[in-house]
């Protein structure tokens, strides 16, 4: 898979390739527009979204695979342009930072919606949480926490 977002300065592309519980491979490449340099890479999730947040202030990436994304501990990333985490978070039922999740048995997280809206709440002019439009229609967004809050998987 290949996605990518964009603001006025940079692309973001992110690129995976994974299977049930394998990931060959899954990174985010920063380029900036004016240059097309490269300003950052890392390995990630695979997400399956990525968004601009705040007209492109920040990019969050967000993945509705189970498998995939265990291994890495995280489903949902909000970064900077120039690659800097903000949050690194797993959501699942039992995570509980939404109130509605569609989830198989170890395939598929259903927890945003198609076309998510992310907005960040501030306190004193940090970042103290990060709010996500929910999968289901008629529940409550999802509030996730900014720091890391990983899952530990350990695949034997």
């Amino acid at each position: 898979m290949q996605i990518w977002a964009e603001n006025e300065d940079v692309y973001v592309l992110h690129s995976h390739k994974a299977v049930a519980w394998t990931v060959e491979k899954s990174e985010i490449k920063i380029f900036t527009k004016n240059a097309g340099k490269e300003v950052f890479v890392t390995e990630t999730t695979p997400f399956t979204k990525l968004v601009p947040v705040e007209d492109g202030k920040y990019f969050a990436g967000l993945s509705d695979l189970q498998a995939g994304s265990l291994p890495h501990g995280y489903n949902f990333a909000l970064f900077t342009p120039e690659g800097r985490f903000i949050a690194k978070v797993f959501v699942s039922r039992e995570t509980g930072y939404c109130e509605k999740v569609r989830q198989s048995v170890s395939q598929y997280l259903g927890w945003f919606s198609s076309k998510p809206r992310i907005e960040l709440v501030r306190s004193e002019g940090k970042i103290t949480k990060i709010v996500v439009q929910p999968y289901y229609h008629d529940s409550k967004p999802c509030e996730l926490p900014v720091g890391e809050h990983l899952v530990h998987f350990e695949n034997e």
